[in-house]
């Protein structure tokens, strides 16, 4: 029985291959584009608004240019200057400037861009694996186990840079593998532009040109022996790639070390601050959520592939590779352990692994290898349902948000009621409420800061002023069901209707 049903799967592999290209490409496109704006639609993200975190700065900067009355340039210049004091991220803030200028606070058609980078990403990562001869069923298992999951956040979340950058990772990577298979100059030149791109738009994406370097000398060395005189036949044949590869990281790891600084990046590297201990419970959080589908599963086929002890010792290289990946970013996210979209681009090297290599891998056969597939298809549906319920969760807070906002402005407009923001200590929230209210023409917000029980402006020019709780009109603040909460505000709300509003609650006088 295990025969036939063995043969059967072959013989399905087999006429997939049998597709010409022209039909593959139709189907790895419309799959993506159908997968990723079909979860979006259905679960609702694509409309669901502001969220109280970095999409607040897409009403500054359209504050900036209509009542500021800032240029693009202007407003580019102030964005990338500032960031540029305090981590290295130019083009994500270019990006981010111009997406204001051309689409304003419809936060639907930046979602809709966001939404195109995913299924460009999923395409471009299969295509990857299609030139590191994998069959289109592991092509597709390799596309997916990258990107659906915890991380998936970046399917519908306007501020993390990790779609932007895995795009162009994949993009680079491409290319990449057309210049190896194909010898054509313009292919290097287009794979080192986009991860030219890649390294200037989050700092954790530079740690991958190591690995690409390695990977240019991976393809060189394959099916020799690793010696002095063919390492360097290797390197001098791919200097220049090489060569321009390690000064782009060389160049930008000297200027966060030495120009930018650290000190901004709170969770970077080590700490003698933190303990042993505290890193251990860290990363043990961690190995139980976000990350507990690909610890479990990895173990299983780890112990599948260790079976075959004797054809994994050969396996030099492509641990290499792997640990390339993951180290470094491991490394990186040493504090807080790698969660949500942190998991990107660390997954790159899980999957390379135990997609790419282990589906690869020539000896795995009979059970094992259904065994094998089988875990990585668990794993996948693991994540998908993951990927389901963060998105459900993701547009039931946008449209409390929404309703929130949409409430207090109708109470509010064309009078002199007074708004009270309790967000604190999420600055992003009352960020939020100061640039989104201004700009439907009501600029009478003040926010409640905890600690010194005062009310204050906080931010424009009016920002030292202060208001008696006696002024306030409208109160709005989190509630438990709001992964944000912490605390109660401690202010006296008898005088104060509740209206609740998902995650976010109002009281109003």
């Amino acid at each position: 029985m295990v025969n036939r049903f063995l043969g059967r799967v072959q013989n399905f592999y087999e006429k997939l291959e049998t597709i010409d290209k022209k039909r593959e490409a139709v189907l790895v496109w419309a799959f993506s584009a159908a997968l990723v704006f079909g979860v979006v639609t259905v679960t609702g993200t694509l409309t669901s608004g502001f969220h109280l975190v970095d999409d607040w700065e897409f009403a500054k900067y359209v504050d900036w240019m209509t009542l500021d009355n800032y240029s693009l340039w202007d407003c580019l210049r102030e964005a990338v200057g500032f960031d540029l004091t305090l981590r290295f991220r130019p083009l994500y803030y270019i990006n981010r400037v111009c997406m204001a200028y051309v689409f304003g606070i419809n936060l639907t058609a930046m979602s809709v861009v966001k939404a195109a980078e995913i299924v460009v990403t999923l395409a471009a990562l299969y295509y990857c694996a299609r030139l590191m001869k994998c069959h289109m069923v592991h092509a597709a298992l390799f596309a997916l186990t990258v990107m659906v999951g915890y991380q998936s956040a970046v399917w519908w979340k306007l501020g993390p840079q990790e779609s932007y950058d895995m795009m162009l990772f994949a993009a680079g990577f491409f290319f990449l593998l057309k210049w190896l298979s194909t010898d054509k100059r313009r292919y290097a030149v287009l794979s080192v532009f986009a991860f030219f791109l890649m390294s200037i738009y989050k700092e954790p994406f530079i740690l991958l040109l190591p690995f690409v370097g390695l990977y240019v000398l991976y393809d060189g060395m394959r099916g020799r022996r690793v010696t002095l005189p063919h390492l360097w036949e290797t390197v001098r044949r791919r200097f220049a790639y090489l060569l321009t590869i390690g000064v782009i990281f060389a160049v930008e790891m000297f200027l966060i070390l030495f120009v930018i600084g650290t000190n901004n990046y709170s969770y970077v590297g080590l700490d003698e601050s933190v303990t042993l201990d505290q890193y251990v419970q860290v990363w043990r959080s961690a190995a139980g959520n976000n990350l507990k589908w690909y610890v479990r599963f990895g173990v299983l086929m780890g112990l599948i592939l260790l079976t075959y002890w004797e054809h994994v010792k050969k396996l030099g290289w492509e641990i290499l590779l792997t640990a390339a990946v993951v180290l470094p970013q491991c490394v990186t996210y040493s504090k807080t352990a790698l969660e949500e979209r942190y998991i990107l681009p660390c997954v790159l090297g899980y999957a390379f692994f135990f997609v790419i290599v282990g589906c690869r891998f020539r000896p795995l056969s009979g059970k094992r290898r259904i065994t094998y597939v089988l875990c990585l298809l668990l794993m996948l549906a693991a994540h998908g349902r993951v990927t389901l319920r963060e998105a459900q969760y993701f547009t039931y807070r946008g449209e409390s948000i929404k309703t929130m906002m949409e409430s207090t402005l109708a109470l509010v407009q064309g009078t002199d009621k007074k708004v009270l923001s309790c967000f604190a200590p999420n600055g992003e929230g009352n960020k939020t409420m100061y640039y989104w209210f201004r700009l439907h023409g009501y600029d009478e917000v003040f926010y409640w800061e905890e600690d010194e029980r005062k009310i204050n402006r906080s931010y424009g020019p009016r920002e030292d002023e202060q208001a008696d709780f006696a002024d306030i009109d409208v109160i709005v603040m989190y509630n438990e069901e709001d992964r944000h909460w912490c605390y109660e505000p401690s202010l006296d709300l008898t005088d104060f209707t509740e209206k609740k509003c998902g995650t976010i609650t109002m009281y109003i006088r």
